[in-house]
């Protein structure tokens, strides 16, 4: 049967996604994915596939909508729904079968077998029911490992409000590839919950009122044992031993060894798209440092790569309680698909390119940053050059964003205005693992060594310059 269903159904899904689910709003929850994870409780039984054995980033996603004209109360809806899960599923995608526990309403302990398309089946098993609300838990062989609960509750204007949430990361290292790489397993279930959400409104015999909300955090790491993360901790240690070593040898420095200080005005308008992240959405004037200099202090005029480094105030507002500083570092790199994960040495700090070379989380995506500093003129690569030529007039750098396969948009300026100042005497060091972007965490393992290395040779070479704007 399922063989049959599944040619038939898979395009029927497709078209729906195409038609409605694709465009469903997405925002986040600004919550702590790993947070909520933790706080699962451990549970009694065998094969039960909890968020740290699984791979991958965590997430909390939560889908969210609101029946009006309900010809059910809440609890009758639930009761409705626990009799038969299909009667809500989108059956041509994804069929609930029972493989343990009696037949008809659903209990504590029943287990279920979820078909889908793919080399998958998705087993669960109930660990929670009351009137309101039920919870699965996955098993073994699930492509999650976490938690979904559904509940529904009577609001005091007379409608129902539906409530899909779930606190999973991947169940395997292929899961996390299809879901949070190539997005296929993602978008799959964007379409099956949300499609879910509005048969639950045609069997309560209301109608939705407005569309499904879907709110998801996402967390780089939940400390699970999938994936890369005892390879990522052994090379993060090694990394900052090197470093460290390095930085005692070099007189506190390993890299950029000398730099020039400027003030630093940021100039943010946002871009055609809102990321949920105030440093790209907002617009905003904020005000800071920056530092440039030259990665491996070799003299003029031979290449190097060039950096830059800002720290600025980011303000409180309806989403940050207090103000906060943030850092980023951007280096010399390519603008290009390629070109942008690799470090270019140059000869001018303007005209020239700056780059995260690493990537950060948002919205379940990875997004690069970057300074465009504009070719109205050429500065060379040394020190002195640079000082003269701010002092004469402001450097001016565009702000631009990309997604990892996209092409660059500007979301601001930045300004820089003299006069230069050296720090050799009071270093400024810089740490963006200890001071990130609100809301723009970074993303992968080869951030998580670079965080690591930073504090290791900070705290080898002792203690700098106050965090200073």
């Amino acid at each position: 049967m399922r063989m049959v269903r599944w040619p038939a159904g898979v395009p029927l899904a497709v078209w729906r996604w195409l038609r409605g689910s694709r465009g469903v709003p997405r925002h986040r929850l600004r919550t702590s994915a790993v947070a909520e994870i933790d706080r699962i409780p451990e549970r009694e039984g065998d094969r039960l596939q909890h968020p740290r054995h699984g791979a991958g980033p965590a997430f909390h996603r939560r889908y969210m909508m609101r029946i009006s004209d309900s010809r059910l109360s809440a609890e009758q809806l639930m009761g409705r729904l626990c009799d038969d899960l299909n009667a809500a599923s989108p059956v041509e995608f994804a069929v609930f079968d029972k493989t343990s526990g009696s037949a008809g309403c659903l209990e504590v302990g029943d287990e279920y077998d979820v078909h889908m398309p793919g080399p998958w089946n998705c087993p669960v098993r109930v660990v929670e029911r009351d009137p309101l609300s039920f919870r699965l838990a996955t098993l073994e062989g699930h492509i999650e490992a976490g938690e979904i609960e559904f509940r529904a509750e009577d609001t005091p204007r007379g409608d129902v409000m539906f409530t899909i949430e779930s606190w999973a990361r991947s169940g395997d290292r292929l899961a996390d590839v299809l879901y949070d790489r190539l997005r296929v397993a993602k978008e799959m279930q964007l379409h099956m919950w949300t499609h879910f959400c509005s048969r639950v409104a045609d069997l309560s015999g209301g109608r939705m009122a407005g569309d499904v909300v879907v709110h998801t955090e996402r967390a780089e790491d939940a400390g699970g044992t999938g994936g890369v993360l005892p390879l990522t901790r052994a090379a993060s240690a090694v990394s900052a031993r090197m470093f460290a070593l390095a930085a005692r040898l070099r007189g506190g420095r390993p890299l950029h060894p000398r730099g020039l200080v400027f003030d630093a005005t940021l100039h943010l308008h946002g871009t055609s798209r809102l990321w949920g992240v105030p440093f790209l959405d907002d617009t905003a004037e904020l005000r800071g440092m920056a530092r440039l200099s030259r990665a491996a202090g070799l003299p003029p005029p031979l290449p190097d790569v060039l950096g830059l480094a800002l720290r600025w105030e980011q303000p409180a507002d309806d989403r940050a309680e207090e103000a906060c500083v943030a850092e980023l570092l951007l280096a010399s790199t390519g603008q290009g698909l390629l070109g942008r994960h690799l470090l270019r040495p140059r000869w001018r700090w303007v005209p020239a390119f700056y780059g995260s070379l690493l990537p950060y989380a948002v919205d379940g995506r990875r997004l690069f940053l970057g300074a465009v500093a504009r070719p109205t003129r050429t500065v060379p690569a040394d020190h002195a050059a640079l000082a003269r030529a701010v002092d004469e007039r402001p450097l001016l750098l565009d702000l631009v964003l990309a997604t990892e396969f996209g092409s660059w948009e500007r979301f601001g300026g930045l300004v820089l205005t003299g006069p230069a100042r050296s720090d050799d005497s009071a270093p400024t060091r810089f740490n963006p693992a200890r001071h990130p972007i609100p809301g723009l965490p970074p993303a992968g393992p080869l951030q998580r060594i670079r965080g690591a290395t930073y504090t290791a040779v900070q705290e080898a070479v002792g203690p700098a310059d106050a965090v200073r704007l």
